[in-house]
């Protein structure tokens, strides 16, 4: 498609002359069948037909049937074998030469035309078929200039034979002509408006296709984070715990490093779960079920199980919420508490009310010093927390207040989708 650079193999030839938007809208392979295949027989059944037609007025002449001739050249190439250039003025020339050759002929020296009138007006019908193929297929420049040479092809004789004292032109079939080279033209044009709508509509769905990839990406980006964030300040807490404790109490130690181990096994099939996502052909597949606010107790139990004091004020169990706005409080919860443990240097609290329709979270520790706070504030962590947030509807407020690190964040219980 656009911007992506064909293989050698697959370049149209040098001197091709089709529209860059249509090669990009899937005309590599050349002409549709229609168009090279159907436009080539009717031309060249009009050209034969012609032939035919001079047949009762003692024709068609030689020279006549040789311009003739030429002009169906290119069409029987083409009905044959198309060789992927497109519409090129090389294709033009011989068809719109000959068939202008055959109108001068025809005003001005009838003995070496092709023959009789009904010939004549048969063979100018090719004209506005050339113009629809072009009109259709090829660069703008081209087909301006096809359609301009096919026209004076045919009104430059007719204007010069009458201005000269010819015969009055036959109005019927000069306004049908006239009718015909104009619907075949709208027609090329219609044509190559449907070819480049279809490449546009085609566009925006890869753009959709790509968008809602990178947002699953994201997503899961952010589980990731907020799973190994959260496993990774548990399980050091626990190592920590059993360092201290190996000496002093080894059943302590033990009973430490099994907690370490459980929450590094939970995190670890968390993480093939989000893998298992990410291979995943179908699109529509459906996750496994996410943590909510009935997890939030036990989330705050691995703290304390692991030695950090956390106090907890709850009150949301009469407050109904959707799934997604659930997920976002407690994936906040879970980032701020990994901070805590990281960058905090006492206990932690944590209020989590709802009211109004909304939920109320807030998490706030004392500092550990200038630089973790520091670090902290710039950490990835909290630009997933305020992603989250942010696409759940809510509010975020991060920031240190009179010596403690505070986490603030307001969410709708109803999340709706964009």
């Amino acid at each position: 498609m656009a911007g992506t650079r064909k293989p050698a193999a697959d370049l149209p030839p040098p001197g091709c002359e089709w529209d860059k938007d249509l090669l990009d809208a899937g005309l590599e392979g050349g002409l549709p069948p229609l168009f090279r295949m159907g436009l080539s027989a009717l031309a060249l059944a009009i050209l034969g037909g012609a032939a035919v037609a001079a047949i009762p007025a003692g024709g068609p002449h030689p020279v006549g049937a040789v311009l003739a001739l030429i002009a169906a050249l290119p069409w029987t190439a083409w009905l044959v074998r198309d060789d992927g250039r497109g519409p090129t003025w090389a294709f033009a020339l011989p068809v719109l030469v000959p068939l202008a050759a055959l109108g001068a002929a025809h005003r001005f020296a009838p003995g070496l035309a092709l023959g009789g009138d009904l010939a004549y007006h048969l063979v100018t019908f090719v004209l506005p078929l050339t113009v629809l193929l072009f009109a259709a297929f090829a660069v703008q420049r081209v087909w301006a200039g096809v359609a301009a040479a096919g026209y004076t092809a045919f009104a430059v004789p007719l204007a010069a034979g009458w201005a000269l004292g010819g015969a009055t032109p036959d109005a019927q079939a000069t306004i049908t002509w006239h009718l015909g080279y104009a619907f075949c033209a709208a027609a090329g044009y219609a044509v190559r408006l449907s070819y480049l709508s279809s490449r546009r509509v085609a566009q925006a769905r890869e753009a959709l296709a790509a968008r809602a990839a990178a947002e699953r990406r994201r997503a899961i980006a952010q589980d990731v984070h907020d799973v190994v964030a959260h496993t990774l300040a548990v399980t050091m807490l626990h190592v920590t715990a059993a360092r201290m404790a190996v000496r002093r109490s080894p059943d302590d130690a033990e009973e430490a490093l099994r907690e370490a181990e459980r929450h590094g096994r939970a995190s670890l099939a968390d993480i093939r779960r989000m893998v298992r996502l990410l291979r995943a052909d179908d699109a529509t597949a459906v996750d496994a079920p996410q943590p909510g606010l009935s997890d939030v107790e036990a989330l705050v139990e691995s703290y304390r199980a692991a030695g950090r004091r956390v106090d907890l004020s709850l009150s949301v169990a009469a407050h109904g919420a959707s799934p997604s706005a659930e997920l976002a409080v407690y994936r906040v919860l879970q980032e701020a508490l990994a901070n805590a443990a990281r960058h905090g240097g006492g206990p932690a609290s944590v209020a989590l009310s709802a009211a109004g329709g909304r939920m109320s979270l807030v998490v706030d520790n004392p500092l550990g010093g200038a630089a973790p706070a520091e670090a902290a504030s710039q950490g990835s962590g909290l630009l997933g927390m305020r992603e989250r947030v942010s696409a759940a509807g809510g509010v975020i407020e991060t920031g240190s207040r009179d010596g403690r690190w505070v986490v603030r964040a307001e969410v709708p219980c109803e999340v709706v989708s964009a």
